[in-house]
């Protein structure tokens, strides 16, 4: 490393924390802040300022950082591609994005590209938010000197796609240990009437097409004896719930619903068609239940012989059957994945910069 060299972090994600992108980039930093200190660095953090009143919790925690600067200021129309860029200039310093992003008017600097699913499976979206993502991919691939992501298959797609080299991809996976700090909210089960612990199959998912929520209800009009929870935002949109009596939906949960429901299930079900990680199995994983997940995308390589799986296209499966079948302890898998690993990945690639 060359000099007093400074990385900025564009903090925009803690507008929203809304998705595991969201997720990924607040656990990273959170652990990056704990082991960077002597780094031979600078890391900073450039935030919106409509964090602090608009989000005071979020703050309170990067406010409390010890050797990251963070730094609100106003937020612009254009954040990433103006704001952003602007005071990475202004400061001299490497620009840093962990949610999928670039700035055309920054320096070149580092991204975390997730997945390539807009390029991968495009029927699966409205065709106007794909092109927008695929613009957005070329603008990675054209601006980052380093691209992180989560998988060794998000990887191997990004050089495919995106035709990048594989000596500027670094893979720097997710983590679990935030779940260790939920606390189960057990009253989820007064608002799921006739569901009974130990005795249902739980999926957290969304109604985008991807995610695959469709494989559940006919998987349960195929085990017309078990019960289904299925969670998640808006899937009341796309499924009649009533035509459906062993399906319940019990609409968008908190972690702390989440959990508890993972710690009660007979198993956490997650047909997605495409991952480019995959953190709810995880999650599932560290809470003690039994996963079955898709056998397509990333799935197969974070999971390995820890998980049953399935076919996202063939949803006749006996689940009791499925579960019989011998897997390794998740032992392995939790050891594998943490985000002090991540932050420590995050940090060896800054320093090589």
């Amino acid at each position: 490393m060359k000099g007093n060299k400074i990385f900025l972090i564009d903090g925009r994600f803690l507008e929203s924390m809304a998705t595991g992108v969201d997720r990924y980039a607040f656990e990273t930093i959170k652990e990056l802040d704990r082991i960077c200190g002597d780094a031979g660095f600078e890391v900073r953090l450039l935030v919106p300022d409509t964090v602090k009143s608009e989000h005071a919790d979020t703050a309170a925690v990067v406010d409390a950082f010890s050797n990251i600067r963070v730094y609100y200021v106003k937020r612009g129309s254009r954040w990433t591609q103006v704001t952003f860029a602007l005071h990475a200039w202004k400061m001299g310093a490497v620009p840093v994005n962990l949610c999928n992003e670039v700035s055309v008017m920054a320096p070149k600097g580092i991204v975390c590209l997730h997945d390539t699913c807009y390029a991968d499976c495009p029927e699966f979206f409205p065709e106007d938010e794909v092109k927008w993502f695929l613009g957005i991919y070329r603008r990675i691939a054209k601006k980052a000197e380093v691209i992180l992501t989560v998988s060794e298959f998000s990887k191997k797609r990004i050089e495919e796609v995106l035709g990048v080299s594989a000596d500027r991809i670094v893979v720097a996976g997710n983590g679990w240990q935030h779940f260790e700090k939920i606390q189960p909210n057990e009253y989820i089960f007064d608002r799921l009437k006739g569901v009974e612990k130990g005795n249902y199959y739980f999926t957290l998912s969304s109604a985008n097409k991807n995610k695959n929520a469709e494989w559940i209800i006919s998987a349960s009009q195929c085990n017309p004896d078990a019960e289904f929870v299925m969670a998640g935002r808006k899937l009341d949109r796309v499924i009649e719930f009533s035509k459906y009596p062993n399906v319940h939906y019990a609409g968008a949960v908190t972690d702390e619903e989440a959990k508890a429901l993972m710690m009660h299930c007979r198993a956490f079900v997650f047909p997605s068609w495409y991952e480019g990680f995959g953190i709810p199995p995880l999650e599932a994983m560290s809470a003690g239940a039994r996963v079955i997940v898709s056998d397509r995308a990333s799935l197969p390589e974070v999971f390995g012989r820890s998980a049953h799986y399935i076919q996202p296209d063939n949803p006749v499966v006996h689940f009791e059957s499925l579960l019989n079948e011998p897997v390794q302890s998740s032992d392995e898998i939790l050891k594998k994945y943490s985000w002090v690993r991540t932050a420590q990945t995050v940090m060896q690639t800054l320093a090589s910069f």
